[in-house]
């Protein structure tokens, strides 16, 4: 089942470019997690696809949008 990519009005704050893409990275937080290849933590990155610049969210694909909202003001 494909999860449905969320569209929102992004404008990279470094490059200005309204293009981006959306991946997800986990994050292992110690040794114990590491050792048993335990992913602790799943973040969804928000990519600018002209000059590559990332902001992290600790949140799912589907929320994301809500969040990049609030904090570009749309």
């Amino acid at each position: 089942m494909k999860s449905e990519m969320p569209v929102i009005k992004y404008t990279c704050p470094k490059c200005g470019s309204r293009r981006y893409k959306f991946s997800e990275i986990r994050v292992a937080h110690s040794l114990f997690t590491q050792l048993f290849d335990i992913q602790a933590s799943k973040y969804t990155a928000l990519i600018c696809e002209k000059c590559k610049y990332t902001e992290f969210y600790n949140v799912s694909f589907k929320k994301v949008n809500s969040v990049v909202d609030f904090f570009i003001g749309g």
